[in-house]
């Protein structure tokens, strides 16, 4: 879980039979005689908690630093070694989650737009940096950073972003995008300056299993309970958590020092995505695609309106400019570096709404 204060489908379940096989290793795969520990920070997260199993079926030893509030229901049963840890707390804390670990994969972040800024600043910033003086301390071999394909600019369809595009414009209001970029050029500066062994991934928008609250899945569950019928005018690069989560443990294990990955799947619009979850839950289609200017309009009332209750609202200015964003990348780097693999889009949709239906968001 992210750090943070705060129509019936016939579909088999994935929760029982995750990964369906051992994944092969790479020659450049990190040589061990012992299995070495990894922290996992966030570990119950939509992709902590498929980076945990995934871990654990590589044979690592799994260490996992979670929120002391949080339920961690992804978590039950899984063979691991808690630390409960808010990334406000004390240092000392944290050193002790690092202490003994071979690896550290940093996953936590307030992903909440609604959240203060300053306290997304103090987790998503300052609580990287905590991390990795506990790392440098420790003398890790290795630390992954997961940061977001937000950090970097957008593209089109045909011309989709890549690694090398700058922060985009339109997010720097936004708290999340920019703590978020501000954590990767941190990560980057201790690469640069004190030699720590460290690469970034930046996954696109994860959809799959394992969304205990829920994260991305909520988009999905709120088309299926609200029946949709409009949608707005931006669209993504959609990618399904498992290949994200095994990227991540690929550039743990063959990624090169400094290096940052977009982990990105099928770049769709808005309207393309919901009509695939329509055929597999067997509902309508979206059949209008709000024009820009109403969407801004309403998130500007939005806006208003939550000043004035103190009430968060669905659509507020921000909700309504990353609506519009078509934000589309290109994941060629990390298919080419770490053997990324791109599973069609309706797989994850399948899982995504058997994780809603496991944790009573949506009827089976």
């Amino acid at each position: 879980m992210a750090i943070s204060r705060s129509s019936e489908v016939n579909l088999i379940n994935p929760f029982s039979t995750y990964p369906p096989e051992k994944p092969g290793r790479s020659r450049n795969s990190l040589k061990r005689n012992t299995s070495p520990r990894v922290l996992v920070t966030g570990a119950d997260g939509l992709l902590g908690s498929n980076l945990v199993r995934e871990l654990l079926h590589r044979d690592y030893v799994v260490r996992v630093l979670i929120h002391p509030s949080s339920l961690s229901l992804t978590l039950e049963g899984q063979p691991v070694e808690r630390h409960l840890c808010d990334l406000l707390c004390d240092v000392s804390l944290i050193q002790e989650a690092v202490s003994g670990c071979e690896y550290v994969i940093h996953c936590a972040a307030i992903t909440d737009f609604w959240e203060d800024p300053d306290v997304t600043h103090s987790v998503n910033v300052l609580g990287t940096q905590k991390i990795l003086d506990a790392c440098m301390r420790e003398g890790i071999n290795r630390f992954i950073y997961v940061g977001s394909a937000s950090s970097f600019q957008y593209g089109t369809m045909d011309d989709p972003g890549n690694e090398e595009g700058g922060f985009p414009d339109v997010y720097k209001r936004i708290p999340y995008m920019q703590t978020k970029f501000k954590a990767m050029k941190l990560v980057k500066e201790y690469v640069r300056d004190k030699k720590i062994d460290a690469v970034i991934v930046a996954p696109t928008f994860m959809i799959g299993g394992f969304d205990s609250r829920p994260s991305s899945g909520e988009t999905i569950r709120r088309f299926i309970n609200n029946d949709m019928k409009v949608t707005s005018p931006g669209g993504r690069n959609f990618v399904h958590v498992k290949d994200a989560a095994e990227s991540t443990v690929a550039a743990l294990e063959k990624g090169k020092t400094g290096e940052v990955y977009i982990l990105g799947g099928e770049n769709l619009s808005f309207l393309e995505f919901f009509s695939k979850v329509a055929k597999i839950t067997r509902k309508k289609s979206p059949e209008w695609i709000i024009p820009k200017p109403l969407v801004r309009v309403g998130g500007f009332l939005g806006s208003i309106y939550e000043k004035v209750s103190k009430e968060r609202m669905t659509l507020n200015g921000t909700i309504a400019t990353c609506s519009c964003v078509q934000g589309y990348y290109s994941s060629e780097k990390a298919k080419k570096e770490l053997g990324m693999r791109n599973t069609p889009i309706e797989s994850a949709i399948r899982d995504s709404i058997c994780s809603l239906q496991e944790y009573g968001y949506i009827k089976r």
